[in-house]
C-alpha cells in the first residue's frame, strides 16, 4: 500500500494544561507556600518571608489592586536575570537543575544542597491564586518584573463544546515582563518576590497556624544526638509570617528541642548497604546504655539478641542488596500509658502524638512523612494485624530518619510531593529496614519498662514488711503505755488488713490457674479444630466413594482405624488438660515426672514432629512427687511451649529440646538449643507480664513459679555453662525431699 499522504507536528496542549498540572501535583494550599519557600532555599537566601496582606477582601477582585487579597513570599537569595526567566522559570519541567546535579553542582555558594529538579515546583503558584506579579533581581543586574494570569489559560464560562468559543493554545498565552531600572519593588541587592492576587481559597485561623507549624518543620533543628552520627543540618535559612503586617507567632507550637531533651528512650544509629546497623540505645528510667553493631541478615545475631524482626522477614526472600542505600536515624520515645508527669506535661503530650517519624534528605523535609495520622510504616496496623508487643505504637514514637541525594538516588520524591516513588522496590527496602529499627528500639524499650515494674513491686513488698514491723513497735509502745483501746483498735486494723490481702491472695491463685488453664485450652481446642476439619473432609470423600460405589471394604476398614486413631489423639489432649481443672486439682497422688514429660511431649507432637529432637526415649530414671497431677503438667505445658517457641524463631538448623532428671537430687533440667535468655532479662523473667515474645502474654513462666512455689518447690534459669545441657535456655525445677 503506497503512502499518499507524510508529515510531522509536536504536541500543542491547550494552556488549561498549566492549571490542570497546578491542581494534579500540588496537594494543597500549605504544600504550595512550603514549595515556594523550597525554591527560596534553592536560591541560597539567608531567610525568606510570607506575607498575607487584606486578607478579608478574599474574593473582592474588582477592587483596586492594592486592596485585594494576596500572598507574598519573599527571599534575599540570588534572584534571576532575565535570560533566566526566558529560559529556566517560563520552560516548565526544565532541567536546570537535574543538569548541575549531573554536574556534580548540586551545592549552592552556602553549601545547601539543592533540593528541586523537576522544575515543576512553581506550579504551587497555581494552587494559592490566579494573578501573578513576580519581581526578581540578579546582583549587579536590573528588576524583572513577570506578571502571569492564569485566568487566560483556561477562561471561565466557557463551554468546551461550543465550538465558536476556543480555548487558546499554551504557546498562544503571553507572560509579559519588563526590565525596570530603577526598581520598582526591589530595592536590595538580590531576591525574588511573588505576589499572588485572586485567591483560590480563604484562610482561617486554624490554616495560619498549620502553616506556621510545617514552617517550623521544615528545617528541623539541630539535634545534637546527629552530631555523632556525622550529620551536619545546617540553620541558615529562617522564615518570618505576616498576617496583615503582624509578624504571626504561635505560643502552642512547641519544638523538638524540648522531645530530644526530655525522651525517655533514645536510639541513635545507621543501616548501611550491607544491611549492617549500628546503633546506641539510652534509657533515662532506669539508667541504661547499650551499643549494638551487627548484621541485620544473620539470624545467629538476631537470635542472641532475642530480636524477631518483621521488617527484616518481608525482604529476605529478595536475595539481594536493599536499593534504598544507606540511612541514619535518631528515635525518641515515651511511654504514655504510664507517664511520667515529671518529663511529660499535656503540651509535649500532644507535641508527641501530632509528630511522627521524619525523613529528611540533606537536612530537608521530605513530605508527607511526620505528619500527624501518617503512618507510613503502618505500624499500628501491624499492631493489629500482626503482633502488637511487636511495635512500638505510633503515638509514642517520634524522630528522624536521615537519607541524602548523594547515597539514596533511588528514593525519589513523587511528582506531587507527597512521599517517595517505589521505583524498583527501593522504598519497600527502606520501609521494612526503618521498621526493623523501630522492632528493635521497641524490644529494649519493653525490657526497661519490665524492670521498672519490678523496681515497683520491689517497694510494694517492702511498703507491706514496713507496715507489719510498724504495727509490732506500736503494739510493744501501747502495751508499755497501757493503752488497750488503742491496742485493740490497731489489732483490729491489722486483722482486717490481713484477711483482705489473704481474699486477693486467694483470687490471684485463681486468676493464674484460670491463666494457665485458658492457654493449655487454647492450644489444645487449636488442635483439635484442625482434626476435627480434616476428618470431616474425610469422611465426605469416603461418602461420595461409596455412592459411586468405588471404594472397597478393605478401604473402608483403613479409614475407619485411621479416623479411631486421630479421634484417640483428640481424648488424649482432652485427658491431659482434665486434671488443669480445679475440681481435679483436690486429688493429690504420686506424680510420676517421666510420665508428666512423656504425655506433654506428645500433647506438642505436631509442633515438636520431626522438625525437633528430643532424648524422651534415652531417658532410663525417674521420681515421683507426691501432689495434683494438674500442677506439674502446667509447669511442663509452659516450659516446652517456651522452648518450642524460640526454636521456631531461631535459626538452628538442628533443634533440640532435651530433658535430664536426677532422681537424686529430685531435680529436672528442661533445655533447648534456640535463642537464650540474653542477660539483662534474665533477672526477671519470673515477673508477670514479662515476655520477649512479640505476642507474649508473659504470664506463662510466672505461672509456673507460683505453682511450684505451692508445692514448695522451685524454678531457676542456669546460666554456668558448666550446668548448662545445651546452648539456649536452659531451666532446673528443684522438688522438695520426700518424708521418709
Amino acid at each position: 500500500m503506497s503512502v499518499i499522504e507524510k508529515d510531522s507536528m509536536p504536541f500543542k496542549p491547550y494552556a488549561r494544561l498549566m492549571n490542570i498540572l497546578g491542581d494534579q501535583l500540588i496537594t494543597d494550599k500549605i504544600v504550595a507556600v512550603i514549595e515556594l519557600l523550597k525554591n527560596c532555599y534553592d536560591a541560597d537566601s539567608p531567610s525568606a518571608e510570607v506575607r498575607f496582606g487584606n486578607m478579608c477582601n478574599i474574593g473582592f477582585n474588582d477592587l483596586p489592586l492594592d486592596q485585594q487579597a494576596y500572598i507574598e513570599i519573599r527571599d534575599f537569595g540570588t534572584g534571576m536575570t532575565l535570560q533566566t526567566i526566558k529560559n529556566v522559570w517560563l520552560r516548565p519541567a526544565t532541567p536546570d537543575k537535574l543538569n548541575k546535579k549531573k554536574q556534580k553542582l548540586s551545592k549552592t555558594s552556602r553549601g545547601r544542597v539543592i533540593q528541586g529538579e523537576k522544575g515543576i515546583g512553581r506550579f504551587a503558584i497555581h494552587k494559592l491564586g490566579e494573578k501573578i506579579e513576580l519581581y526578581t533581581k540578579a546582583k549587579g543586574d536590573n528588576e524583572i518584573k513577570l506578571l502571569m494570569d492564569f485566568s487566560d489559560y483556561d477562561p471561565d464560562n466557557i463551554n468546551l463544546f461550543n465550538q465558536k468559543a476556543s480555548y487558546k493554545l499554551l504557546e498562544d498565552v503571553k507572560n509579559v515582563w519588563y526590565v525596570n531600572n530603577p526598581p520598582e519593588l526591589l530595592k536590595y541587592e538580590s531576591g525574588t518576590i511573588i505576589r499572588i492576587y485572586h485567591l483560590r481559597e480563604h484562610w482561617k485561623d486554624i490554616d495560619y497556624k498549620n502553616l506556621y507549624k510545617n514552617i517550623q518543620r521544615l528545617i528541623p533543628p539541630i539535634d545534637k544526638n546527629a552530631d555523632s552520627l556525622g550529620i551536619k543540618i545546617q540553620r541558615d535559612f529562617n522564615i518570618s509570617m505576616f498576617v496583615d503586617d503582624v509578624l504571626f507567632t504561635s505560643e502552642d507550637v512547641m519544638t523538638f528541642d524540648d522531645v530530644i531533651d526530655r525522651a525517655q528512650f533514645i536510639m541513635i544509629g545507621a543501616i548501611d548497604n550491607n544491611y549492617n546497623i549500628k546503633f546506641k540505645y539510652t534509657s533515662k528510667l532506669p539508667q541504661r546504655i547499650l551499643n549494638e553493631n551487627f548484621n541485620l541478615m544473620d539470624n545467629n545475631a538476631l537470635s542472641q539478641r532475642g530480636y524477631s524482626l518483621t521488617g527484616i522477614k518481608e525482604i529476605e526472600n529478595y536475595g539481594r542488596k536493599p536499593l534504598c542505600g544507606p540511612f541514619s536515624f535518631t528515635f525518641y520515645a515515651f511511654d504514655l500509658k504510664k507517664p511520667d508527669r515529671t518529663i511529660l506535661n499535656d503540651d509535649l503530650k500532644r507535641f508527641i502524638k501530632d509528630n511522627f517519624v521524619y525523613v529528611l534528605r540533606d537536612g530537608v523535609r521530605v513530605y508527607p512523612y511526620g505528619e500527624k495520622g501518617v503512618d507510613w510504616l503502618d505500624l499500628d496496623k501491624k499492631r493489629s494485624t500482626i503482633k502488637a508487643g511487636q511495635f512500638i505504637s505510633y503515638n509514642d514514637l517520634t524522630g528522624f530518619v536521615y537519607i541524602s541525594q548523594e547515597d539514596n538516588p533511588q528514593l525519589r520524591d513523587a511528582s506531587n510531593r507527597q512521599g517517595i516513588v517505589n521505583t524498583d522496590g527501593a522504598f519497600d527496602d527502606f520501609r521494612n529496614l526503618v521498621t526493623a529499627a523501630t522492632e528493635i528500639f521497641n524490644a529494649e524499650i519493653k525490657i526497661d519498662k519490665y524492670k521498672v515494674e519490678l523496681q515497683q513491686k520491689k517497694h510494694f513488698h517492702q511498703t507491706k514488711s514496713a507496715l507489719s514491723s510498724s504495727y509490732e513497735e506500736m503494739k510493744n509502745q501501747l502495751s508499755r503505755i497501757n493503752d488497750k483501746d488503742s491496742l485493740a483498735a490497731a489489732t483490729k486494723f491489722i486483722s482486717t488488713y490481713d484477711k483482705h490481702l489473704a481474699l486477693v491472695e486467694e483470687r490471684m491463685r485463681t486468676v493464674e490457674d484460670l491463666a494457665g488453664l485458658g492457654m493449655a485450652v487454647e492450644k489444645s481446642s487449636h488442635d483439635t479444630l484442625r482434626l476435627i476439619i480434616l476428618m470431616r473432609e474425610n469422611i465426605k470423600g469416603i461418602i461420595r466413594s461409596i455412592k459411586m460405589k468405588s471404594i472397597s471394604i478393605e478401604n473402608i476398614i483403613d479409614f475407619m482405624s485411621e479416623l479411631d486413631g486421630n479421634l484417640m489423639l483428640v481424648y488424649d489432649d482432652l485427658q491431659l488438660i482434665q486434671p488443669l481443672f480445679k475440681i481435679q486439682r483436690k486429688a493429690i497422688k504420686n506424680v510420676s515426672i517421666l510420665a508428666s514429660i512423656k504425655k506433654v511431649v506428645k500433647y506438642f507432637r505436631y509442633e515438636i514432629n520431626d522438625k525437633i529432637k528430643t532424648n524422651i526415649n534415652e531417658i532410663a530414671t525417674d521420681f515421683t512427687v507426691s501432689t495434683n497431677e494438674g500442677a506439674i503438667l502446667q509447669v511442663l505445658i509452659n516450659l516446652i511451649d517456651n522452648s518450642i517457641y524460640w526454636l521456631h524463631e531461631s535459626k538452628e538448623k538442628d533443634k533440640k529440646l532435651f530433658f535430664k532428671i536426677n532422681q537424686l537430687e529430685r531435680t529436672i533440667i528442661i533445655a533447648d538449643n534456640g535463642c537464650g535468655v540474653r542477660e539483662d532479662v534474665a533477672p526477671f523473667i519470673f515477673e508477670e507480664f514479662v515476655s520477649m515474645k512479640a505476642d507474649g502474654r508473659g504470664l506463662g513462666l510466672y505461672i509456673v513459679k507460683e505453682l511450684l512455689y505451692r508445692m514448695n518447690s522451685e524454678i531457676y534459669l542456669l546460666n554456668n555453662s558448666n550446668d548448662k545441657i545445651l546452648s539456649g535456655a536452659n531451666f532446673i525445677i528443684k522438688f522438695k525431699q520426700e518424708e521418709a
